[in-house]
C-alpha cells in the first residue's frame, strides 16, 4: 500500500508539472498532435497496468513506474480536454527538421528506462525465486531423444 502512494504522489506531481508546463509554454499549430481512440484506450490500460507493479517489493520501481504513470497520465488529461489533441511545446531544431515533445513524453521515456533497470535489478536480486533452467534443458533434450 505504500509503495502504491508513492507511485501516485509522483505520478500526480509529475502529470502537474507537464500540464502546467503546456499551460504556460505557448504551442505553435504544426506542434499540436492528434491522437486516436485507439491510442487513448491503449494509453488507459498501460497507466493502470503499471499500478500493479506497485506490488512488487521495490521502492524503486515504484518510484519508476510513478514517473512512467505521469507521463501517461499528463497527456491523458491534456487529450481528454482538448478533443485528443496533445500540445508539445517543446521543440528541439526547426520545425522541419526538428523533434517537437512535451514533458508527459519525457516523463515517459525516463520512467520507461528506469522500470527497465530497476526490473532487471529487482529480477537479479531475487533470482533465486525464478523458475531454474535446468528442467526446461532436460525437457528439450527427452523431446530431442524421442525424435530421434
Amino acid at each position: 500500500m505504500e509503495r502504491l502512494l508513492v507511485l501516485l504522489v509522483v505520478a500526480i506531481s509529475l502529470a502537474a508539472v507537464d500540464l502546467w508546463v503546456k499551460l504556460t509554454v505557448p504551442t505553435p499549430p504544426w506542434a499540436l498532435h492528434q491522437r486516436s481512440d485507439l491510442w487513448f484506450f491503449g494509453s488507459c490500460l498501460l497507466m493502470f497496468g503499471a499500478f500493479a507493479l506497485a506490488r512488487l517489493p521495490s521502492n524503486t520501481v515504484a518510484i519508476a513506474a510513478g514517473i512512467f504513470t505521469g507521463g501517461i497520465l499528463g497527456n491523458l488529461l491534456s487529450a481528454s480536454t482538448d478533443h485528443l489533441e496533445v500540445p508539445n511545446p517543446i521543440l528541439i531544431g526547426s520545425q522541419t527538421g526538428g523533434v517537437a515533445f512535451n514533458m508527459a513524453d519525457a516523463f515517459i521515456l525516463t520512467g520507461n528506462l528506469a522500470l527497465m533497470v530497476s526490473l532487471c535489478v529487482l529480477a537479479i536480486r531475487y533470482r533465486d525465486y525464478l523458475p531454474q533452467r535446468q528442467g526446461f534443458r532436460l525437457t528439450r533434450s527427452r523431446r530431442t531423444r524421442a525424435a530421434a
